[in-house]
């Protein structure tokens, strides 16, 4: 028998991965875009699709991906882009 160690209802998007879309604004233009690739292959993150608009220059470019993860797992992927130094912002959608 197992005991629940907190009072909090655990919920099914906690435990069970889903589909989530996670963008992320780069500078350097497609150097910044593989940076963001290199870490998501890196750290083995299943992308179910990818998608890079790249613009060189001063303009950002944008790096969005679908990739099946918890609420705890999409939010330590986000920290994980914030530090990047290419990287200006990054959020989940």
């Amino acid at each position: 028998m197992t005991a629940l160690l907190s009072d909090r209802p655990v919920t099914l998007d906690a435990v069970h991965p889903t589909h989530r879309r996670v963008t992320a604004y780069v500078t350097g233009g497609l150097d910044g875009v593989l940076r963001v690739v290199t870490m998501l292959r890196g750290r083995g993150y299943k992308v179910r699709d990818l998608s890079v608009e790249v613009c060189d220059g001063v303009v950002e470019s944008a790096v969005s991906c679908t990739v099946a993860l918890t609420a705890a797992e999409a939010a330590l992927l986000v920290e994980r882009l914030r530090r990047m130094p290419a990287v200006v912002s990054a959020d989940e959608a």
